[in-house]
């Protein structure tokens, strides 16, 4: 994925940056089981902390990439409550340490681990939700026609889909939902659902009001649509989209 992403990004991008950044600390995780006992835990340790703060920059892409969409005050109640959890991860990295160390505390984290999804997930959930609300009420255009018109837009959706449903799976291993549930510690739903994430963030580098339109251009020249395009929604007086052309 970072050959992908370093192939199309373009010079002076920040969330094309920002997307290289969160690639760059995610891929740290495998190279533990190279080491036994204690660098086995450091280790696994220092690499997960990577991945919390890969999780983290995922949301700030997130809010990069729908924040063309959102009023002011929504996205700063969604930029603002990214910032306001930070400290649940400080607490969670010791936790961590503690943990895979065998140090005093390694009790934190069963009790930081079952709610560690709250923390973290919300955010995407919400931006896949609006991006896929104003793909069908704004530009009105259906999965099957996506599909025809931009195939990788269409494994982006589908990257969407299951990062979602690697996360609720994550949900029910951490809370024994599910009867074979893993150890606490070695959950691997998590960082495939970072995975996904990640690849979404890969396939499209561009924040979506410029994908979306880039889109519906390719449609209005394939399905012959004439309806204008969506203005961006940053600003506190957002306008109303202007009538399709009769």
């Amino acid at each position: 994925m970072m050959g992908i992403t370093i192939a199309n990004m373009r010079k002076g991008v920040l969330l094309h940056k920002l997307i290289l950044l969160e690639l760059l600390l995610g891929g740290w995780q495998g190279y533990n089981l190279f080491w036994s006992k204690p660098t086995y835990g450091w280790w696994l340790s220092v690499a997960a902390t990577c991945l919390h703060i890969s999780n983290g920059l995922h949301n700030v892409i997130a809010w990069m990439k729908i924040k063309p969409f959102m009023t002011k005050w929504s996205s700063r109640v969604f930029i603002g409550t990214i910032m306001l959890v930070q400290p649940y991860w400080i607490v969670e990295i010791y936790a961590t340490f503690t943990f895979f160390n065998d140090l005093p505390d390694g009790h934190l984290f069963s009790k930081t681990r079952p709610i560690e999804t709250v923390f973290r997930d919300p955010w995407w959930v919400a931006s896949c939700i609006k991006l896929i609300w104003t793909l069908k009420r704004h530009y009105d255009i259906t999965l099957a026609q996506v599909i025809v018109i931009s195939p990788r837009f269409a494994v982006m959706l589908a990257a969407m889909a299951l990062s979602i449903v690697f996360c609720l799976l994550d949900i029910l291993s951490v809370t024994s939902v599910l009867s074979d549930a893993l150890p606490t510690g070695v959950n691997p739903f998590w960082k495939l659902a970072l995975v996904f994430k990640c690849l979404t963030d890969t396939l499209v580098l561009d924040d979506f009001k410029t994908a979306l339109d880039k889109l519906w251009s390719l449609k209005r020249e394939s399905l012959g649509s004439s309806a204008p395009l969506v203005p961006r929604r940053d600003s506190s007086n957002p306008k109303r989209r202007p009538e399709a052309a009769e």
